[in-house]
């Protein structure tokens, strides 16, 4: 795949751990014609990733799924700020290949509020999360 944008490794093998699955999403927005101009790892607790999508991004972390809203300000290391950030259906961890489809059909309605806490431990998530593990570096055209 190449000319795709794609999230480069991270440091911490705790925020890798998630890379597969948002370069899975990725993929996926750009296999639908979204305009994905970046798109990085960063922070932790809780772990999120930031796609920006133009004048928008996308951000997506562990606690609260995909939350869509104007780019503010935001880089490696540092916590995207979005304005006006609304929720998008799907869960925490939607099948990436819906995930445009969650762009297209809009929001689940109101402001982003926790549906999962980042600290749940046990509850099935990086399980889910490590299905993608071998995904970082594949092609799914």
């Amino acid at each position: 795949m190449t000319g795709r944008i794609r999230p480069l490794p991270h440091p911490d093998p705790f925020v890798e751990a998630t890379r597969g699955y948002i370069t899975r999403v990725g993929d996926a927005l750009q296999q639908r014609g979204t305009p994905l101009t970046k798109v990085w790892l960063d922070p932790s607790n809780p772990r999120d990733a930031t796609f920006v999508l133009g004048l928008e991004a996308l951000v997506w972390n562990e606690s609260e799924g995909f939350v869509l809203g104007e780019y503010v300000s935001g880089e490696p290391g540092v916590r995207t700020v979005l304005r006006d950030p609304v929720r998008l259906g799907g869960g925490v961890l939607p099948d990436p290949f819906a995930v445009p489809a969650l762009l297209v059909s809009g929001a689940a309605g109101g402001p982003p509020a926790p549906l999962r806490s980042f600290a749940a431990g046990h509850d099935g998530f990086e399980d889910r999360l490590a299905r993608y593990a071998d995904d970082g570096n594949r092609s799914f055209d």
